[in-house]
This record gives structure tokens, C-alpha cells and sequence, in this order.
């Protein structure tokens, strides 16, 4: 059920589309050399010093061709509007002198009617240029994640069918529809091609072009006709066109077996590797699984080579993987359980000791201190933090072991002045220990003997000066508490250090609210309590039909005496001081909660969270986020500074490798703010990446931007990203972005960030507004 799962989901097709890539390369294939692409290049644009072209430039071009030999000349090129008349007649004339051998396009899409059924709208060539022309559809089909994977016979039913450009070219019988897979063995550097230019200028040789079919179109940037592909990178739209034909005269048109066969064979497959009773050999099941992986690698590309069918192997990869799962997990079952059983002495003695050192560590000195002040014994108390002046540079004069020995050697000292305490290793350079005594005196005189202990002491036959610092924390209350009491110890041994005196002893009065960053952050965890922060939710507009299918939620703390408070003045103390995995953590389970009302009440939204870089880092963070999404509807994508990726590139790679193995969504946010770096983009297997306000506010008026801007998308694109736009705030930006080909944007044009009582009103609004737009526009 998993497997097929997955396959219904479209999950396995990231891995589909590397196998495949895989076959490709290991099945290459010459191209025929029966097509010529004319491209219509920079060199051509700027040539002619202006777009679009008078048509009298085709004309000639067709005469050049036909006059070399050219079997057939198609175009790529929209012919549909009309142009100059004379240069309109030139064109028609040249399409006249051989009446069928040039191909001029149209574009074929569906279109709703107001009673609710569809019919096909087609875009033709003008009447008097298609007159002595066949006609051909240059439509390419792209799949749900904006690549081209599959190419069409043809567009459309009987009465009004149009067959595929390269279909045409190929001579395929007509009326044929359907599609078939791409083989991108054969490459498109392979296919000769000629500048349109030189064509016009006829400084071309002649067997270039003598008895092939000649296809132009642009290849020119500025011309935006580019289409993505998960095996060739960005692709030009008559490349498509020319690479079909190709497969289609080869007879390498590919075909993939229906999803019914290859979940039978996955069934199968899975029986095959089930495990025996009582087979739990982890060697024989590797042996056995390995055998059926290179199997499963290497089968598909005979199959391929010999026959143009392409096997869908990522299921069938996925379901081995689950049976050796399956076993391995019962052999480690069952070793666990007799490892646990021999170490849990051991485990025990662990958890209570430093391992280095072998002293008591910080627990056990926690649960000697709360049995003393829990008990019936009255008198003087008061915790000892010790700490070694100058510890690193020592360590790094003697060497590690012998840095050992002389904590330990310290530790036994102190234990023979306090008699009835354990020492405890509490850090690298800081040992702590329990006084407690009948009487104040009797507790201040084991103080002196400790502040006057020798620093000079013999360790393995060698002489050390051992300088000591003492910080002390009396209990003067009933109320205090065992942690409360050793993190003053610790507070005192800092100051005594940063003062160089010998011993401190902590103050209240001294110590009360020591730093305003750690009371906001008391204050915002008693506001997590108290509800008085909230997420509001600004919402993120698929550019290219207007529908909102994402949130991002941006935290707010309404403060009962401050007000609000900017997310500015806490989200940073939070980072500094720790507290950003509680925040983050609620802000998740928040968002969480959230995004199930609103998929109750009708609106299933992808809601992006931002996270800290801080936390990219944090392993039991990322462990943690990863079992609360586990086996749920999540719909989460975490937005993560590119700044984040570029200061902690390894940590980062693995812990999106993580979110993305559970389906999490990864967004790489403020694209444009920082150094933005190629080489660290090209690493993240991320889902969606936005452009920086920065980047977007001038994209109108600078071309420089525009420039940066449209790079960024294609870049993106061709990486299987999603692009959004920040800080949207005009029609006129919108409308530029969506030329560039952003594909969402997000900014106050659309909506300010709002609670989620005003979200769900906004989104049912907007869902009106649109459903109604549709009905006028079909009117």
C-alpha cells in the first residue's frame, strides 16, 4: 500500500526522473540528421535591430532554403496576428511557389463555456499565409511540476483534431492521439543547426539544409521560449519539437508501461524478497537484495536499448528497500534487546558520571543536593562551584590524559577538606561539591581551608601549579531549589573569575535580573502560557491563475502592559539565548492546528513556517520536527535563510535532507539579501525559493533587476524550484514578475498578515472574486 501510495502521489518521481537520466546516458543514440533547426538567436535579433520581424525576412529565408534543397520548412514562429500587408504578401508568395512543403504553426488550448463544457480554441496563422500551407501544433505538454517529460501525437477529436508539429514532420499517420516519453539519449547538441541570419544573408553551405526538414524558431533568451526538462536542463521550445521528430523517425518514440503492470510486478517482487521464517542473516540478506538491485538497474536499460519502452522502476526499487527494511529491523530487534539487557548497569553508572574522569557529573551532584535539602537535618548549606584557572592552555601543554589526572587529583583533594561530599565533574574546567554543616562557622572554616589549598601538586612524577577559583551559593530560604542554588554557585565562580579574585560569593542583590534579554524571554515564555502571542498568516498567490494555495505565518506578541511588540525585538534574544526551539517549536504546533481549521472550513493551504539557523544545527530539533510531522497531513514548508545555508552549509544540507524524507517542504528564504552563492544553492534539494523585497521593489524600473530577477527564476526553474516573490506592493510589479515567470507572489498588494479569524473570511472572499472572474471571462 505504500508503494502505491507513493505512485499515486507523484512521491517517487524525483527518483524516477534520475533512473531515468541514468538509462539515458548508458542509451545514447546518434541523432538522424534529417532535421535542421534555424535558430533565431542574438545574433539574429540584434541583426535585424528590432522583434517582431517584418514578415518579407521569412520570405526570403523560405526562398533561401527551398532554393538549397530543403525538403520541408516549418516554423516555431506565431504568424496569427497580422502584420505589414506587402511584407504579409511576400510571405504568402514564398509559402505559394511550393504549396505543402511549409509547415506553419498554431497553438491548441482548451476553453471553458459558460454551460460548463469545454471546447478547443485554436490559434491559426493568418487565412492568407495558411492558405498554401499545412498547418502543425506547436503545443508541448508539460507535466504538474513544470517539466517536459512527454511529447504529443496530436491535439483534440476528429472534427477538430491537430496533429503535433513533429508529427507532422515525421509523416505519422493522422488523427493519432496520445503521448509518448521523450528519449533524451539522443541529445540536442546533436542536431545540426544554422543562425537565421545566415540563412537571410543565404552565407550558409547548402548541404547543411539539401534534402532535410528545416524547423526555425527562437532560441534567443529574450524570447522566453524555454521549457525545462529533469534530464537536459532548460530547453528551447523548437528543440522539443526537433528532439520529438527525431525520436519519432528513429522509432524511438518511448512508451511506459500502465501503472497496473508495474504495481503487479512490484507485488511480485515483494513476495519474491520476502523473508523466511528464522532467515535472519543480515550478510545472506544483503547478498540476496544486492543481486536484485543490479538487476533492477540493469534490466531496464537492456529493455530500453533493445525496444522503445521505458520501465518505471523507482516502485519497484522502493518496495526492496521496505522488505530489506522489514528483516533487517527484526534481526536488530532482537539484538537490541539482548544489548539493552547487558547494558543497562552500565548505562546507569554512565548517566550519574563523567566518562573521562570517572567523577560523579552534574545529575548526581543535582541529586545529592535535593536529598540534602529535602531532609530533616538542619544547619548550614551552601554549593561550591571549583574552577581551574587557565585549564585550555594547560590541557594543551600536558596532553589530555594528563590533564585528567590532575582533575581527578584536584577532585580527591577537595574530598579529603569536605570529608562527607562527593565531587562532582560539572564541566570541562569545573568541578562542584555540597558543605553542609551544624553551623555557619563550622561551614565558613572548610571555605577557608578550601581557598587556602596548595596549587602546587605532583602528577605522574611531574610538578603543577593548579590555581583554583571558588564560587559559593548559600541557602538563606526554605524555597529555594536544588538547581537554583548550583546555577548561583556558577554565577558567582563567573564573576570571580572575570573580577580575578578568589573566591565570590553570589549576591541577590547583585545577581537580581542580571540581563533584560533574559527577562523578555522569561516574559515571552509566560506569554506562551498566557496566549498572548498568535501567528498571522499573510497569504501567497500563484501567479498564473490568480489562486491562493499558501500562508506564511509570521509570529505576533501582543504584550498586556508593552503592547505589541515588534518580532524584531525577541526573535533575536530568542536565537542568543536559546529560547528560539521553544518559540519555534509553538509556533509549529500553532501553525499546525491552525492549518487544520482552515482545511475544515474549506481551504487546504501549504503554510510556511520560518526557522532559525540556529536550529538547523540543533539534531534533537530536527529529530523532534521530523516525528510531529511523521505519517500527517502536515502541509508544512520551512522557510530557511539563505545566510542560514551559507554559515553552516554541511549542517544545513543534512538537516533539509531530513525535512524533505519526511515531506516536509524547504523554501530558501531572502534570496538577494546576503552573498547569494551558486555553489550553495546547487547543493539543497529545496522545493521553492524567494526573491528578497530588495530584489523586487525596482524590478519595474531597473532592467538591471530584471536582468537579476529573470536569472534567479531560470535558475531556479531548471533546479525544480518554485519561485515567490517578496514585498509585492503594485499591479505594475505583479505584472512584471509574472512576465519573468515567477510563479507566486506575496506582499501587501495581496493582503497584509492577518490573524486567522480574518484569514479565513479573506480566503473565502477571494475564492468568490475569482470563481466569478472565471464565469465573466467565459461569458
Amino acid at each position: 500500500m505504500a508503494v502505491a501510495l507513493a505512485m499515486a502521489t507523484g512521491v517517487l518521481v524525483p527518483l524516477e526522473d534520475g533512473l531515468a537520466t541514468l538509462r539515458f546516458k548508458g542509451v545514447q543514440r546518434p541523432t538522424s540528421h534529417q532535421i535542421t533547426v534555424v535558430e533565431i538567436d542574438v545574433p539574429s535579433l540584434r541583426a535585424a535591430g528590432r522583434w517582431p520581424w517584418g514578415r518579407d525576412r521569412f520570405a526570403t529565408a523560405i526562398a533561401n532554403l527551398q532554393a538549397a534543397g530543403a525538403k520541408v520548412v516549418a516554423f516555431d514562429v506565431d504568424f496569427s496576428a497580422p502584420a505589414a500587408p506587402e511584407a504579409d504578401r511576400m510571405l504568402a508568395r514564398a509559402i505559394a511557389q511550393q504549396p505543402g512543403s511549409v509547415i506553419l504553426p498554431t497553438f491548441v488550448q482548451p476553453a471553458s463555456r459558460a454551460d460548463g463544457e469545454s471546447k478547443l480554441v485554436e490559434t491559426s496563422p493568418l487565412g492568407g499565409l495558411s492558405a498554401e500551407a499545412l498547418l502543425a501544433s506547436v503545443n508541448v505538454p508539460v507535466d504538474a511540476d513544470g517539466r517536459v517529460r512527454h511529447y504529443a501525437y496530436g491535439f483534440g477529436e476528429a472534427g477538430a483534431y491537430r496533429q503535433s508539429m513533429a508529427a507532422a514532420l515525421a509523416g505519422v499517420p493522422n488523427q493519432r492521439n496520445g503521448t509518448f516519453l521523450i528519449d533524451y539519449g539522443m541529445t540536442v547538441t546533436d542536431i545540426p543547426h544554422l543562425s537565421f541570419e545566415d540563412v537571410y544573408r543565404n552565407r550558409f553551405d547548402p548541404k547543411a539544409v539539401r534534402g532535410r526538414t528545416i524547423l526555425i524558431g527562437a532560441t534567443a533568451l529574450e524570447l522566453g521560449d524555454e521549457f525545462a526538462t529533469p534530464q537536459a536542463g532548460t530547453v528551447n521550445g523548437v528543440y522539443i519539437h526537433a528532439l520529438a521528430f527525431e525520436n519519432l523517425a528513429a522509432g524511438r518514440a518511448l512508451v511506459t508501461p500502465p501503472a497496473w503492470i508495474t504495481f503487479a510486478l512490484t507485488c511480485l517482487l515483494a513476495w519474491f524478497l520476502r523473508a523466511e521464517a528464522g532467515e535472519t542473516s543480515l550478510r545472506a540478506l544483503s547478498r540476496r537484495h544486492a543481486a536484485v538491485g543490479v538487476g533492477l538497474l540493469a534490466l531496464p536499460v537492456l529493455i530500453q536499448d533493445l525496444t522503445p519502452v521505458s520501465l518505471s522502476v523507482a516502485p519497484l526499487l522502493v518496495a526492496q528497500l521496505l522488505c530489506l527494511l522489514w528483516a533487517t529491523r527484526a534481526e536488530l530487534d532482537r539484538r537490541a534487546k539482548s544489548i539493552i539487557h547487558e547494558r543497562e548497569a552500565g548505562l546507569l553508572h554512565l548517566a550519574m558520571h563523567e566518562p573521562e574522569t570517572g567523577l560523579a557529573n552534574r545529575r548526581a551532584l543535582l541529586a545529592d543536593l535535593t536529598t540534602r535539602m529535602g531532609g530533616s537535618e538542619s544547619g548550614a548549606l551552601a554549593v561550591v562551584a571549583v574552577g581551574i584557572d587557565r585549564y585550555p592552555t594547560m590541557r594543551g601543554a600536558v596532553g589530555y590524559s594528563l590533564s585528567n589526572l590532575i582533575v581527578r587529583d584536584v577532585a580527591a583533594q577537595l574530598a579529603d577538606i569536605c570529608g562527607d561530599s562527593d565531587v562532582a565533574h560539572l564541566s570541562t574546567s569545573v568541578l562542584g561539591l555540597v558543605l553542609q554543616r551544624p553551623d555557619l562557622g563550622a561551614l565558613m572554616a572548610d571555605l577557608e581551608r578550601l581557598e587556602g589549598l596548595d596549587p602546587g601538586r605532583e602528577v605522574a612524577g611531574h610538578a603543577v601549579d593548579v590555581f583554583l577559583k571558588l564560587g559559593v551559593s548559600h541557602r538563606i530560604s526554605a524555597d529555594q531549589d536544588a538547581e537554583g542554588l548550583l546555577e548561583n554557585a556558577t554565577l558567582a565562580l563567573d564573576e570571580a573569575r572575570q573580577s580575578n579574585r578568589r573566591v565570590v560569593t553570589f549576591d541577590t542583590e547583585t545577581y537580581v535580573d542580571p540581563s533584560l534579554n533574559l527577562a523578555l524571554m522569561t516574559e515571552m515564555r509566560r506569554g506562551l502560557r498566557a496566549g498572548e502571542l498568535a501567528l498571522h498568516y499573510q497569504p501567497k498567490l500563484t501567479a498564473a491563475d490568480g489562486v491562493i494555495r499558501g500562508v506564511e505565518a509570521l509570529i505576533r506578541w501582543k504584550h498586556p502592559v508593552r503592547g505589541n511588540i515588534p518580532p524584531d525585538s525577541f526573535i533575536g534574544i530568542a536565537e542568543e539565548t536559546g529560547s528560539i526551539r521553544e518559540l519555534t517549536e509553538w509556533t509549529l504546533e500553532r501553525a499546525l492546528a491552525d492549518r487544520a481549521l482552515l482545511k475544515a472550513a474549506g481551504h487546504d493551504l501549504m503554510v510556511s513556517v520560518n526557522i532559525s539557523a540556529r536550529l538547523l544545527a540543533d539534531r534533537g530539533f530536527c529529530d523532534q520536527l521530523r516525528a510531529l510531522v511523521a505519517g500527517k497531513d502536515h502541509g508544512l514548508c520551512l522557510e530557511i535563510t539563505e545566510t542560514a545555508v551559507i554559515e553552516n552549509p554541511a549542517a544545513a544540507t543534512a538537516a533539509i535532507g531530513g525535512f524533505r524524507a519526511v515531506g516536509l517542504k524547504v523554501s530558501i528564504d531572502d534570496y538577494g539579501v546576503g552573498l547569494s552563492s551558486l555553489s550553495y544553492l546547487k547543493l539543497l534539494d529545496a522545493d521553492e525559493l524567494k526573491i528578497d523585497k530588495s530584489l523586487v521593489v525596482s524590478v519595474t524600473e531597473s532592467q538591471r533587476d530584471r536582468l537579476i530577477v529573470k536569472s534567479t527564476i531560470d535558475l531556479a526553474h531548471s533546479l525544480g524550484m518554485v519561485v515567490v516573490a517578496e514585498g509585492v506592493e503594485t499591479p505594475e510589479i505583479q505584472a512584471t514578475l509574472t512576465l519573468l515567470g515567477c510563479d507566486a507572489i506575496q506582499g501587501y498588494l495581496i493582503s497584509r498578515p492577518v490573524p486567522l479569524a480574518e484569514l479565513t473570511p479573506f480566503l473565502t472572499a477571494w475564492r468568490g472574486d475569482e470563481a466569478r472572474q472565471a464565469n465573466e471571462r467565459a461569458a
